[in-house]
């Protein structure tokens, strides 16, 4: 917002308030730390950010800490779905209305840009504002004021506005289905978020934390991935991001009954797919049969013991993932196989 009110915040560290909050979004792979090294320059500013990203990349949790690493983070933070409410209750709901302005208002409403005044109004999917609201958007950032639908006063609002969605705004502005001079204002600073399939290292650390809440909501033991489980995970393509990846753990885990999490618990991952240009769930599967028989110096039941399976089992994914049909006959016959086979 370009008007200041008169109570405005003081200015604090914001470096020193982002390292106290930690990082909002896990992961150390290059995407990830470039992202994050922007939104650390934004929220020592005052400036509007404009976050783009999919479903489930963490757009409000990286825009509330924005907020609260930033000079205003003692204010108030306000968030509304710009998609989820019509034109008319959105205009409401962002600008407040006298009581009878619309059917229903049976008294006067502030709006959320009053709620933030001296804070921080966070506007999701952005990209399915209402052409009509985005002129009235447009107006109150020009001036920093804001008028109530029905109202004939406008007030002074102190507000910095963050903004995000899935969409290609700037496509948008180009095919004049959103306003580019609106855009301007809001994109500032513009922040891109990768999805998970173009950090699949972070994979690993993603698990680890979210394990602690699995824990919580499945009430089993904290998710243990077999390596071949780990490798099928970062060669999904992951269209919900870390949203989806929450759901396909919590369903592994009750697969699994406590036990170590293996391909099979993740076969198939519903919706995540995965890229036929990296390897099948079959061939990953076998390559954590390989490694394990390899650490256990082609002894099979000790490899059988490091999956988590049972030696039968062990028998039968190796036929079906393509390996040997071994002779259980003897522990000599085993032994003289596997190290045939294996080393």
């Amino acid at each position: 917002m370009t008007a200041r009110s008169e109570h405005s915040p003081r200015r604090s560290d914001p470096s020193n308030a982002a390292r106290a909050n930690g990082p909002p979004l896990t992961g150390r792979s290059a995407p990830l730390r470039q992202a994050m090294a922007l939104a650390g320059r934004a929220a020592a500013t005052i400036l509007p950010v404009h976050i783009r990203g999919e479903s489930g990349t963490g757009k409000e949790r990286l825009a509330r800490w924005i907020h609260e690493s930033s000079p205003r983070g003692h204010g108030p933070f306000v968030a509304v779905n710009c998609a989820a409410l019509s034109r008319s209750l959105l205009e409401a709901e962002l600008f407040g209305a006298v009581r009878g302005a619309y059917t229903g208002a049976e008294r006067d409403r502030a709006g959320l840009f009053r709620h933030a005044d001296g804070g921080t109004l966070f506007l999701d999917e952005i990209g399915d504002m209402p052409p009509a609201v985005q002129a009235a958007l447009l107006r109150a950032l020009q001036d920093g004021r804001v008028r109530p639908v029905g109202g004939e006063r406008e007030e002074r609002v102190d507000v910095r506005v963050l903004s995000a969605t899935h969409r290609d705004v700037r496509r948008m502005c180009r095919e004049g289905a959103f306003r580019e001079d609106l855009y301007y204002r809001l994109a500032i600073v513009g922040i891109r978020l990768p999805p998970l399939r173009e950090r699949p290292d972070d994979l690993p650390e993603l698990v680890a934390a979210l394990a602690p809440r699995l824990a919580d909501e499945t009430g089993l033991p904290a998710p243990r991935l077999a390596p071949c489980a780990l490798r099928l995970l970062m060669c999904s393509r992951w269209p919900g991001n870390v949203r989806q990846l929450h759901g396909v753990l919590a369903r592994a885990m009750l697969a699994a009954d406590g036990m170590t999490i293996t391909a099979e618990h993740l076969d198939p991952l519903e919706s995540a797919g995965t890229d036929t240009a990296r390897p099948s769930a079959l061939s990953l599967e076998r390559a954590m049969i390989d490694d394990a028989v390899r650490g256990a110096r082609g002894n099979l039941s000790e490899a059988a013991r490091r999956i988590g399976w049972s030696r039968q089992k062990l028998y039968r994914r190796l036929r079906a993932t393509g390996g040997p049909s071994l002779r259980q006959s003897s522990p000599a016959a085993t032994t003289s196989s596997n190290n045939s086979t294996f080393q």
